[in-house]
């Protein structure tokens, strides 16, 4: 995938990201469980993302919805981007950093990747879910520019749906 140079920086340069296989769902599978198990105590509960079937991995990789983040051609994360049904607006899901590979920037790299994906397909808006109890990530889209749209309440949980224009509207 071409990226702007404004995204590249050096170590940027040895990550790839492209649409996941059918052979990465297993490795896809376990990362998003390895990633999203800090969250349970929080939560209380098990994160939806933690209880996705290979079956529904399968899918979204057969969909092309799936991307694969490749560091020096190793795996360390993924992220999904499809249409949310209920908004009809491109959301960003299931975005998981291999635990040592966390805060070195790759989230926001992965965001920004994400972000400019959606802005290809000539969207103006995407949204992200994520549980209020998750203060960390809470701050970090809402200094991404992101704003909460909506709430509702999921198993006793708070998830917020926070929305980004991606497009200034001068």
């Amino acid at each position: 995938m071409h990226l702007p140079d404004f995204l590249k920086e050096e170590w940027m340069k040895k990550i790839e990201i492209r649409h996941s296989n059918i052979r990465e769902i297993s490795q896809i599978k376990k990362l998003i469980v390895e990633a999203y198990s800090p969250i349970e105590p929080l939560l209380g509960r098990k994160p939806r993302g933690m209880l996705e079937s290979e079956e529904k991995v399968t899918e979204r990789v057969k969909n092309k919805t799936v991307y694969s983040v490749l560091f020096d051609g190793e795996f360390i994360g993924t992220f999904t981007i499809k249409r949310s049904a209920k908004d009809n607006l491109m959301e960003v899901q299931k975005v998981a950093v291999r635990a040592d590979m966390q805060n070195k920037g790759i989230g926001t790299y992965i965001m920004d990747t994400a972000e400019h994906l959606i802005r290809l397909m000539e969207e103006k808006k995407v949204i992200i879910e994520t549980y209020e109890d998750h203060k960390q990530l809470v701050d970090f889209y809402l200094h991404r520019g992101y704003k909460v749209k909506d709430q509702m309440l999921r198993k006793g949980n708070i998830v917020l749906i926070m929305e980004k224009n991606l497009w200034r509207e001068d």
